[in-house]
């Protein structure tokens, strides 16, 4: 029989004070690593090279980047640190021009900035000055050129809720026949004051309504297909819907 090794609590003694020292020793080396981590993390921002953001901006047509920075409040002076994404976000969608905006920070000293602007939808003249008309119903002073967009033309307007009915109907075509207007003017009658006369690009004008304006354009796909080919003319669609040819005085009734 195998005697049972008994030991004493003298000998467990140093083994214990042995376990604890290691112990104590690590978390003495975590905590050295943590205030130099800190303090190096301090130093770099203090430096020039730190305290510089590497800003980059997206989504942007209707602004330039410094504009950009401009609306958020940013300046030379700020760090990564002292940019806060809330506000910025904040600042940026206050703006009627800002549909949404989204920052992002990756240390150590990139900042991204993603914004959606509301879209351009028409483009008018007043007091010789060209605007935008956006989605939102906002006028834009036209500073910047829109590389590869098409846009209606408006004219007859005035800075009124006409225009802002207009926008939300604009707003909501489908883009293969918003493409598809090169002209809006406002031409309103004594029994229709929301008539307005759209030019398309297929050589068509088309008499109609800023009332259900989109609802009602949307048949434009299929009274083309109603009209014969080569015979332009006036499509109205102000009450029902029928074509008159230039060359004559004959309507057809489109059903």
């Amino acid at each position: 029989m195998q005697e049972n090794k008994i030991i004493s609590l003298e000998d467990r003694v140093p083994i214990l004070r042995n376990k604890k020292r290691k112990k104590a020793n690590i978390r003495l080396l975590m905590t050295i690593l943590l205030f130099f981590s800190l303090l190096l993390c301090v130093l770099y921002f203090q430096t020039s090279i730190g305290s510089e953001i590497n800003l980059e901006i997206k989504g942007n047509n209707l602004y330039t980047d410094k504009e950009i920075q401009k609306l958020a409040d940013l300046n030379q002076d700020d760090s990564f640190l002292t940019i806060h994404s809330k506000k910025v976000i904040q600042k940026l969608e206050s703006r009627n021009t800002i549909q949404s905006a989204e920052v992002h920070k990756r240390f150590p000293n990139k900042v991204e900035i993603v914004i959606k602007e509301y879209q351009p939808i028409g483009q008018a003249t007043f007091d010789g000055k060209k605007h935008l008309l956006l989605e939102s119903g906002m006028l834009l002073k036209d500073n910047h050129s829109l590389e590869n967009t098409t846009i209606p033309e408006l004219n007859g307007w005035s800075q009124g809720d006409e225009l802002q009915e207009l926008a939300v109907e604009l707003s909501k075509l489908p883009k293969s026949i918003f493409h598809s207007i090169s002209e809006i003017d406002y031409t309103p009658s004594k029994d229709d004051p929301l008539l307005v006369t759209v030019f398309m690009n297929e050589g068509y004008e088309v008499k109609t309504t800023i009332r259900k304006f989109s609802n009602k354009m949307s048949n434009y796909p299929i009274i083309l297909k109603s009209i014969p080919k080569n015979k332009k003319g006036v499509i109205h669609l102000e009450v029902g819907a029928y074509f008159a040819p230039y060359e004559t005085n004959v309507t057809n009734v489109i059903k």
